[in-house]
């Protein structure tokens, strides 16, 4: 039989978008698939409805809305799968058969650990950060748009759980490596990717500003080992904070943010999890490599770009 296929969808406020995601995951050929849903409203509207509406899916509900983070950590744990995919509730398959083309795909790449989908809104508006002319690797993924290995997740250290939203993608991609192992960008699969309004927050790119100068250079210190982590946080953290205060011309984020990162380097220190000098080298190449070519196809190369994680 096919390796069972744990599709996951993290529940905030959006049902009917949510209902897209699910129906989209009905309708795919391949035929070993487990649907878990984690309705992490401040409600519970969404879980009832759930159970009512689709009882092949399997639904859990937390108490209170807990970090993203921690809820997908959840889904990954709970999931029968050797494969997982995450989906928001706003996000879902462009086609039927894209779980059988990712599931073929990983079936003969061992060294593969995950997938990074191309990822866009319903009028094939493309992250171009995510194109590519056929699957090679890449340094990092984004969230609603990946399939992975459920243990090479939980061996390379989980998610981490003490930040809110956004940027845990880079640390687990750190962990791959750690592993040995490679992230594909497949352009095969498209996801459509149409954020809604509903449950955001009003100035969602706030969010990401924030999350660009807390997590990327988090990312280096859970990660990266010594000594290069001694230049790769400091450096990381007083880029970050600089594009977010002048380039982006937030300043009073880029402070919170730059606060928010100092309150969190304790936490951090206590829960480093180095990878290995070559792995981290190896994932340099792969950046410098990848980020040269998409900022070169988006006409945006400039020399700095070599020392920083390409930011999209």
């Amino acid at each position: 039989m096919n390796p069972i296929v744990t599709v996951t969808f993290v529940g905030w406020k959006r049902q009917e978008a949510l209902k897209k995601g699910i129906e989209s995951t009905l309708t795919q050929t391949y035929n070993n698939i487990e649907i878990l849903v984690l309705d992490n409203s401040p409600t519970d509207e969404i879980y009832r409805w759930l159970l009512e509406e689709y009882p092949q899916v399997k639904a859990i509900k937390t108490a209170h809305p807990i970090p993203l983070p921690a809820a997908r950590n959840i889904l990954v744990a709970t999931a029968k799968g050797k494969y997982v995919i995450f989906h928001d509730d706003d996000s879902r398959f462009s086609s039927s058969e894209d779980v059988e083309k990712a599931v073929s795909y990983l079936e003969t790449h061992d060294k593969v650990a995950c997938l990074a989908f191309r990822v866009g809104s319903d009028n094939n508006d493309v992250n171009p950060q995510f194109e590519a002319d056929s699957a090679r690797p890449i340094y990092t993924y984004i969230a609603c748009a990946t399939i992975f290995h459920r243990l090479d997740f939980a061996n390379a250290g989980w998610y981490f759980e003490d930040f809110w939203l956004y940027g845990e993608e880079l640390i687990m991609s750190l962990g791959f490596f750690g592993l040995g192992k490679e992230i594909h960008i497949f352009p095969d699969v498209f996801i459509i990717h149409k954020p809604e309004t509903i449950g955001r927050a009003k100035d969602n790119w706030r969010q990401y500003l924030v999350a660009d100068v807390v997590m990327k250079p988090g990312a280096f210190l859970l990660k990266f080992p010594m000594p290069s982590v001694l230049f790769w946080y400091p450096a990381s953290l007083v880029f970050y904070t600089f594009q977010a205060a002048v380039m982006r011309r937030k300043p009073l984020s880029a402070l919170m943010a730059f606060l928010k990162a100092l309150s969190l380097f304790p936490i951090s220190l206590k829960n480093r999890n180095p990878i290995s000098n070559e792995a981290a080298l190896r994932w340099l190449e792969v950046r410098k490599q990848y980020q040269e070519e998409y900022y070169k196809r988006i006409g945006k190369w400039t020399w700095f770009r070599k020392y920083i994680p390409a930011t999209h």
